[in-house]
């Protein structure tokens, strides 16, 4: 079987960002903003991928890459944890860049752009829109009180009222101090709350398929020989490495690795006794 390709797309709403920054010629902020999404959503996929699931594809938009993960199935805790990875990712860098400057003072005039759009990321990342990463981390509180569907539906409201509020600070900026910035904003947060079809989707990985070692050691369970080829499968966990340590009546044990349990589990039911597997292997 080929190795599956990652697909990816660029919303249009992007490419209109991207005629923005060069119509004002400051190509360098757009250098500058891509650097700072990729670190976002490099926070995301590492948490992602550690909690046990797979990219199935992503794609750029205004206010950042929006990975998308197959399948929505998966825990809410875990949906939380994602979010807050790239806020997470954001801040400390930023913060790595201003010890910096102590000790490298010259470091300010190179990094002092890359701080201010790198927190500005951040905490815009956090307000509670769909689906920025404070939306889904209030969708998933909320879904903890109301059906999920529901609750998005209640996140994208705030999408509105906050783009609103926006769009009147940028109409009373144009009598002040003209701030595009607000329009921009409130004008991608209207797009992002009418297209939450692009919703981040999650697959858990198969718990068999560790070609990408991402645990650190592996876990060893002692297990009776007189439960179940079930008991075993079920301690089988994607983002870890399980070596079972059978143990006989005659106190004898046997290690079986994940690979070994897959063929068993392929072999046998899974309501079979671990003890009778290995009596019927030996006859």
């Amino acid at each position: 079987m080929g190795k599956r390709k990652i697909k990816n797309k660029v919303h249009f709403s992007f490419l209109l960002l991207f005629v923005w920054f060069v119509l004002t010629k400051n190509i360098y902020s757009f250098i500058l903003f891509c650097s700072t999404v990729l670190t976002h959503e490099f926070g995301h996929y590492i948490v992602a991928k550690k909690l046990g699931y797979k990219l199935n594809n992503f794609y750029i938009a205004p206010y950042g890459v929006c990975l998308n993960y197959k399948d929505k199935v998966f825990q809410q805790k875990d949906e939380v944890l994602i979010a807050l990875a790239g806020p997470c990712v954001n801040f400390i860098l930023s913060i790595f860049c201003v010890c910096l400057w102590w000790v490298f003072p010259s470091w300010y005039n190179f990094s002092v752009d890359f701080v201010f759009q790198s927190l500005m990321l951040g905490l815009f990342n956090l307000l509670p829109c769909y689906p920025l990463d404070g939306g889904r981390v209030f969708v998933g509180m909320l879904s903890n009180l109301m059906p999920r569907k529901k609750a998005v539906k209640l996140t994208v409201c705030l999408n509105f009222t906050i783009a609103a509020g926006l769009l009147v600070l940028f109409i009373i900026s144009c009598f002040i101090n003209f701030n595009p910035s607000l329009c921009i904003c409130g004008v991608f947060m209207i797009l992002s709350g009418i297209e939450n079809k692009n919703e981040c989707r999650y697959e858990v990985r198969d718990v068999f398929d560790k070609r990408v070692k991402n645990y650190s050691k592996p876990l060893l369970l002692t297990v009776n020989a007189s439960e179940t080829l079930a008991s075993l499968v079920k301690h089988i966990e994607a983002n870890k490495f399980t070596i079972f340590i059978i143990v006989f009546q005659n106190n004898k044990t046997k290690l079986l690795d994940e690979q070994a349990v897959k063929l068993l589990s392929i072999k046998y039911p899974l309501n079979t006794i671990i003890h009778d597997i290995f009596r019927q292997d030996k006859g």
